[in-house]
């Protein structure tokens, strides 16, 4: 008799790429998905929480620098997997924090992210473009360790929740912040 926890797999909604995954993406997981500009990261994360949207388990689309939610989904409306309905009812939210970034930094951002689980709980949680945030956090006084921290509040604010999430962000061959691959 095995005492492992089955761990539950999320479909993925991109056709082949659960069989890839061995069944789908594990519920509850934080995932750093990455790629170069055009890679498809935006299009991969919606299709994921399309796929997974319902009124019991709800979706947030956090965007932080980068372009607004409304021209996001005028390009996003294009795919199938789009579903006006679910934006419709509150299955899928897409908050935009560019003003906390610019105010507060990630202070202000993670404030903004805990208030918005607190508020909905959804089960799926994108946090989109917060490379550039990183980027001018790590030229700043406290550097590394700022990012660290933000990290560290970040995963235990989204796994607290019980949330299955995926950050989003621009990095090239060989090139990573440490904080951010050791959580994610």
């Amino acid at each position: 008799m095995s005492d492992a926890v089955p761990i539950r797999k999320l479909p993925s909604g991109v056709p082949g790429l659960d069989e890839v995954l061995g069944g789908g993406i594990p519920e509850f997981s934080f995932n750093l998905i990455a790629g170069g500009p055009g890679g498809g990261k935006t299009t991969l994360a919606h299709q994921i929480m399309f796929a997974n949207a319902s009124l019991a388990r709800k979706a947030v689309y956090f965007s932080i620098i980068g372009e607004p939610p409304i021209k996001m989904l005028r390009y996003q409306q294009q795919y199938g997997f789009f579903d006006a309905a679910k934006i419709g009812d509150g299955s899928v939210r897409f908050i935009h924090l560019g003003q906390q970034a610019l105010e507060g930094g990630m202070a202000k951002v993670l404030e903004a992210v805990v208030e918005e689980m607190e508020r909905s709980s959804p089960a799926v949680v994108v946090v989109d473009s917060f490379r550039a945030m990183v980027r001018s956090a790590l030229v700043g006084p406290a550097g590394e360790t700022e990012v660290t921290d933000f990290m560290q509040r970040l995963a235990l604010a989204l796994t607290s929740h019980q949330a299955t999430t995926f950050l989003l962000g621009e990095y090239g061959d060989g090139e990573h912040d440490s904080a951010v691959f050791t959580v994610a």
